[in-house]
């Protein structure tokens, strides 16, 4: 396997804060419309009568379109060398998923309303595959290795604020603006965004095609031995935890008695919360401490708070309901840490896929996959789902202790 050249630590890019900004905005609604998903699904069940084995293909070709797409994404940007230029089109497919299951809410489809479901979810899991390979290369480029960690974890926690307000709003949406249910205020939202990143981005790609460095090889690059390592514990955390909170909206309709209406938002917003606050904190943290020792941290926590959150009923779950969240979604600055410290910058962008897309996007697709067949025949089983995902938790835990040590651990760069 290709293994990364080393040279002395970057510096600073001084268009950083612009650059923060800019993929901030385009995490927001990425995660916001990525996360808001599983909602979605929640609420067919009711609606349109969605049975456990179609809510669980729904899922796959969600998260397999994400996971297996991605890859191209990233190859294509590390090949022309302009990851800014494509988060733009990535915010308008987002948009267009999203008006796709408004189609389905409304019963546009009739009797292919199930097929027109698929269709969205294959348009919406491409669509998110674009933000994580390409506003990680574009921060990992940006911020030198003492402040990476910092800058990866704020930008992470306006993805979790997306996934915490996108739920909320569609309570707001339903109690005071429609009559019923309705996704077309996130179809605004995601192409007003799609415009906003593009007149932010405007004065970056410029200097993005005159100076990128493009990569002839992205992937024989990118596949060093810590990616590949670093892909594999991002495939069976996620694993754990995806198949965790893909499930959770139908959990808490079918186990604990919350109404499938625009109120199981507002609850499920309380554990993406918990979100903005892990990102926060494992971003702080990767400054400071060995980022593998924290993803095992991130992934035992993880897995933790959902056995409690299983067996503990009544008002001390929702501790553990919000814990869910502060650990399940630090992924972002923690997987992209590492990952810079694992290969060259102008390979970054497949590099960041592979991890990302394959590794936690993959493990997306087999986590849900795995609970929805043990609940295949009543979702009074999806408890007993859970609990095989926390055993799966605690092994992706063991599993990062013994990553890669990191370049940035030694004291050394990449070579852009």
């Amino acid at each position: 396997m290709a293994e990364a050249t080393i040279e002395a630590p970057e510096r600073a890019d001084p268009r950083r804060g612009r650059i923060l900004g800019a993929t901030s905005i385009a995490h927001f609604v990425n995660d916001g419309t990525a996360f808001f998903v599983p909602v979605i699904a929640a609420l067919l069940i009711p609606i349109r009568g969605f049975s456990p084995l179609e809510v669980t293909t729904l899922f796959v070709v969600y998260y397999a379109s994400s996971a297996l797409l991605g890859l191209g994404v990233g190859w294509w940007a590390d090949r022309r060398g302009r990851p800014a230029s494509l988060m733009a089109v990535g915010m308008g497919l987002l948009a267009l998923g999203l008006l796709l299951f408004e189609l389905v809410l409304v019963d546009a489809g009739g009797p292919f309303d199930f097929a027109l479901s698929l269709v969205a979810a294959l348009v919406t899991g491409f669509a998110t595959s674009f933000y994580h390979p390409l506003g990680a290369t574009l921060l990992q480029r940006a911020f030198p290795p003492n402040e990476r960690g910092t800058a990866l974890g704020v930008n992470g926690s306006f993805g979790s604020l997306g996934r915490a307000l996108y739920p909320l709003v569609l309570f707001l949406v339903s109690l005071e603006l429609v009559t019923t249910l309705s996704f077309v205020p996130f179809v605004v939202v995601g192409a007003l965004a799609a415009i906003v990143v593009v007149l932010t981005t405007r004065s970056l790609t410029a200097p993005e095609r005159a100076a990128s460095r493009t990569s002839p090889r992205p992937a024989s690059e990118s596949l060093t031995r810590g990616i590949v390592a670093l892909t594999i514990v991002a495939f069976v955390r996620s694993i754990a935890t995806q198949g965790v909170a893909v499930w959770i909206p139908t959990f808490l309709t079918q186990e604990r008695g919350i109404p499938a209406t625009g109120f199981l938002g507002l609850v499920v917003a309380g554990m993406y919360f918990g979100g903005i606050f892990g990102q926060l904190f494992f971003g702080w943290a990767a400054n400071r401490s060995d980022v593998r020792y924290l993803l095992a941290l991130s992934s035992a926590g993880a897995a933790g708070s959902t056995l409690l959150y299983v067996v503990i009923v009544g008002p001390l779950s929702w501790i553990w309901f919000f814990g869910i969240g502060f650990f399940t979604f630090s992924t972002f600055p923690l997987l992209m840490s590492l990952s810079a410290d694992y290969v060259p910058h102008r390979s970054s962008s497949f590099a960041n896929a592979v991890v990302f897309e394959l590794g936690a996007g993959g493990g997306g697709v087999i986590g849900p996959l795995l609970v929805g067949a043990i609940a295949a025949a009543s979702y009074t089983l999806l408890p007993l789902g859970f609990e095989a995902m926390v055993g799966i938790g605690l092994a992706a835990a063991a599993m990062a202790l013994f990553l890669p040590p990191t370049l940035a651990r030694r004291g050394r760069g990449i070579a852009p």
